[in-house]
């Protein structure tokens, strides 16, 4: 793609995605549409050890971000690649750092990443502090901290920005054992409200798409449990969980890591410069708060 091809609006834009090396994921899909649009790529993810991928993509050797790389200099863009533990604030601000200093700019940021799930999935009364913590950390700090750094550098460039973070339909609705993740992901809308107030005055909007249950390949450790006590497959078991989303939803199917990339690139569009401070469900009608 020439620079000049790029869509309207899009030219010499730089956009952060977090959360960004699964095979089958959000943070993919939505660099992916990115890149069709002509939007430079700064991708991080955390290095996952063997036991914590999807076996899909530990039987086809996928290299996370560097493979999402791949593809997306493949459409024509720049890509810079930065391995982060969100875990670590100091990674989180030399993540915004190499970012600027190989742009020189950013002007999207997209906060995808979420903590892995299943160590939560437990009665409140039973939920080990430090779990909580993790949580907390990675879904929410982490978000907070990326929105700090990089509102500061749209600021001093002077062109306004779009901030995106993903939250759930849990950010409207907790679900039994999810105190975890729901409280993180509730907080994630607040936190996008507080931010679209206060940034609004440098043409800086936040939005927060919600999706419901998505097609992806992050492990979750307890499916991967449950599969195990079930003598099933993983894939197995995720089948079944995939079966009971789709039977529940009115439009019969349940989100593809698309669904959710589609309604990320109308937010950071021209067609979305005054909606900010949003929350938008992306879950086939299967909840409507």
């Amino acid at each position: 793609m020439d620079q000049n091809d790029r869509a309207p609006g899009q030219r010499d834009k730089v956009a952060l995605i977090t959360g960004a090396g699964g095979m089958k994921g959000v943070g993919r899909a939505i660099a992916l549409k990115f890149a069709r649009l002509g939007v430079d790529l700064a991708l991080s993810d955390v290095q996952l050890n063997a036991e914590d991928k999807h076996p899909n993509q530990v039987r086809t050797g996928w290299r996370g971000i560097e493979s999402v790389a791949e593809e997306v200099r493949a459409l024509g863009v720049r890509c810079l690649t930065v391995t982060c533990d969100l875990g670590d604030s100091q990674q989180i601000h030399a993540l915004v750092k190499q970012t600027v200093a190989h742009f020189g700019h950013i002007d999207i940021l997209v906060n995808n990443a979420r903590a892995i799930m299943g160590a939560d999935k437990v009665p409140i009364t039973e939920l080990p502090e430090e779990v909580w913590q993790h949580f907390l950390t990675i879904n929410l700090t982490a978000p907070f901290i990326l929105t700090k750094l990089v509102a500061q550098e749209m600021i001093r460039q002077g062109n306004g920005g779009r901030i995106i973070n993903i939250g759930s339909d849990t950010s409207k609705r907790a679900t039994r054992m999810g105190a975890a993740y729901g409280s993180t992901k509730q907080g994630l809308v607040a936190l996008t409200q507080a931010a679209a107030q206060d940034l609004a005055p440098f043409g800086i909007t936040v939005n927060c798409p919600c999706p419901g249950s998505i097609n992806t390949d992050r492990l979750s450790y307890w499916e991967r449990a449950q599969a195990e006590a079930k003598d099933m497959s993983y894939e197995e078991f995720r089948a079944t969980i995939v079966k009971e989303g789709v039977d529940a939803t009115p439009l019969g199917r349940i989100a593809e890591p698309e669904d959710v990339a589609n309604l990320v690139a109308f937010l950071v569009s021209d067609d979305a410069s005054f909606i900010t401070g949003q929350a938008y469900n992306v879950n086939g009608g299967l909840l409507f708060h």
